[in-house]
């Protein structure tokens, strides 16, 4: 009878040691996930940080020159602004305002040239960076979600016996310090089947690119938990924040497109005035003349 009091006490304590062990494990991979649930974002923002450098540095050097040249064309303008004499209208020097006129129309080819050139490296450079971008985000994605495929969570642990208990205040306080911070908290038992996930294309970042006949790729996950999610939400966050920058960058672009061609256009309507008006005042001074010499 003592035999069997004893190797009851033995499995008692036993079953307990195994079941403490078991929700230490439960506990310690919901740890484990919650430090997984933060790593995400890190790294997309590490990799949105890198590109828009990259991208500023470059563009930088394409703004720099196109400010060197507006500063020609500009100096190129006033000089012939200022060879535009109202003497150039006589019949006589019809030559030199010939001249004159076609170094002008050179100017405005060149500044029109030199806008479609700056535009289109603009446009070039922010849209083989965006790919990059994607492509680098993908490649991030997709790593993470093989890897958080492979980790194991309470949900394929055994529950085993919980009794309920009351969380420390440290807990507690914890626990709401990451609700205002905005971190999500691991709760146990959200552990999903696999879902299809898809990937980045240029068109979720350029919005005027082309989709059509267009295959977006996606892939599928073994699993679905809140790391996953966490992963891909920080993934769209990053990439709404990048495609912003691109959208800003492209109204810019054609508002200064906008403002050159308006300019550009004032100015053709004021030489060709100009001109006009030369015209016109030697005209009536020759008549003037004219009628002088006549009366008298």
């Amino acid at each position: 009878f003592r035999s069997k009091q004893w190797y009851q006490r033995r499995v008692a304590i036993t079953a307990g040691y195994y079941n403490k062990c078991i929700q230490e494990l439960r506990a310690l991979l919901t740890d484990v996930l919650q430090l997984h649930i933060e790593v995400p974002r890190l790294l997309f923002n590490e990799i949105l940080e890198k590109y828009v450098t990259e991208v500023s540095q470059r563009t930088s050097t394409i703004k720099h020159h196109f400010e060197q040249n507006k500063v020609k064309i500009g100096e190129l303008r006033e000089s012939n602004k200022v060879h535009l004499k109202p003497i150039l209208g006589h019949p006589n020097n019809e030559v030199d305002l010939n001249i004159l006129c076609g170094r002008e129309e050179d100017r405005m080819l060149r500044s029109g040239d030199m806008l479609n050139e700056f535009v289109n490296e603009m446009k070039n450079s922010e849209t083989d960076l965006a790919k990059a971008f994607i492509e680098s985000i993908n490649n991030c994605i997709q790593r993470l979600l093989n890897l958080f495929d492979q980790l194991i969570t309470t949900d394929d642990v055994i529950l085993g016996k919980v009794t309920e208990k009351k969380l420390p205040a440290t807990t507690l306080l914890k626990k709401e310090l990451k609700s205002k911070l905005g971190t999500k908290v691991v709760t146990t038992g959200l552990s999903k089947g696999g879902q299809q996930i898809k990937l980045l294309h240029i068109s979720d970042i350029a919005l005027r690119s082309s989709t059509t006949s267009i295959k977006l790729e996606s892939m599928k996950t073994a699993k679905f938990t809140p790391v996953h999610e966490e992963a891909i939400a920080a993934r769209d966050d990053v990439s709404a924040e990048y495609q912003n920058r691109f959208s800003h960058v492209m109204e810019e672009l054609e508002l200064v497109s906008l403002q050159w061609m308006t300019s550009e256009e004032k100015w053709k309507k004021q030489w060709r005035s100009s001109i006009q008006h030369g015209k016109t005042m030697i005209k009536d001074f020759c008549i003037s003349i004219f009628q002088r010499l006549y009366i008298e």
